[in-house]
């Protein structure tokens, strides 16, 4: 799949460049709007608008495309299935929900609140947002960003390395939007906003991995990224548990390319 990418040209900073743009904006209006009273429903609205930033790039930039093995690639891969297995998916779900519990034993042993171990009572109501983010997210991300980067880089961990960073600052206006979950980390202190920067590399770099061991499914990638978002709605987990999750996970980031070097550091 990866000498299909080298053959066809990209142009990642256009992407990312009208990715932000189509992002930012409506967010900026939704950060002045939320403080406004009575303009909750339109500010939700508007923030929705621009998590469609992503895929609208992609759309963009493939549709302008004269190249007709781009966007057959596209369509192809938009509803693939063929390279998720069951081994890959209880992997997946291992690399995601193993650190979850350890961090959380780990910070019971450190004397917070063992009702950690409750179900939250907020993950029915968020599943239907967080699988609308995941789908509008991963059709731009997987579809368009993150192997045009690949076309640059050829290796998955300077390509996971640049994406991390660039996933992380595409979310930095909605720390400014009143009632998100960015800005109530922003209320709760600046530590929890760190982590919340820091997880993007563990977390781009299981992605990345099982988005392309899975034959670069797209499907795959809103699976993987909609798993992420739920397992920390799943329990009731502290703040500080977040951060501990996010220490294990960069442990099992650094191990997962240890012992999958030519995955991650050949072309």
């Amino acid at each position: 799949m990866v000498p299909m990418i080298h053959s066809i040209r990209y142009f990642p900073w256009r992407f990312f460049g009208l990715a932000f743009g189509l992002s930012w904006m409506p967010w900026a209006i939704a950060a002045y709007l939320s403080y406004l009273p009575n303009s909750q429903h339109l500010t939700v609205i508007i923030a929705l608008m621009g998590l469609l930033g992503p895929a609208c790039a992609a759309w963009v930039l493939v549709w302008a495309s004269a190249d007709e093995r781009l966007r057959q690639d596209c369509r192809k891969r938009m509803f693939s299935l063929a390279g998720i297995t069951l081994n890959r998916l209880l992997m997946m779900f291992g690399l995601i929900f193993l650190p979850l519990m350890m961090a959380i034993w780990l910070s019971i042993s450190a004397g917070q609140s063992a009702t950690q171990f409750s179900f939250s009572d907020g993950f029915f109501p968020m599943l239907p947002l967080a699988l609308s983010a995941a789908l509008m997210e991963e059709l731009g991300w997987r579809s368009y960003g993150v192997d045009s980067l690949r076309s640059v880089w050829r290796m998955l961990l300077p390509v996971s390395l640049v994406f991390s960073g660039l996933w992380a600052l595409w979310h930095l206006p909605l720390f400014f939007i009143h009632g998100t979950y960015q800005n109530q980390l922003w209320q709760t202190g600046g530590i929890y906003v760190a982590n919340f920067f820091i997880s993007m590399f563990p977390a781009t770099v299981i992605a990345n991995w099982f988005y392309y061991r899975c034959q670069r499914s797209i499907p795959a990638a809103v699976l993987f990224h909609f798993t992420l978002v739920m397992a920390a709605e799943l329990l009731q987990i502290e703040p500080l548990t977040k951060c501990i999750w996010t220490a294990v996970l960069l442990l099992v980031a650094a191990l997962l390319i240890a012992i999958e070097q030519d995955f991650f550091c050949k072309e």
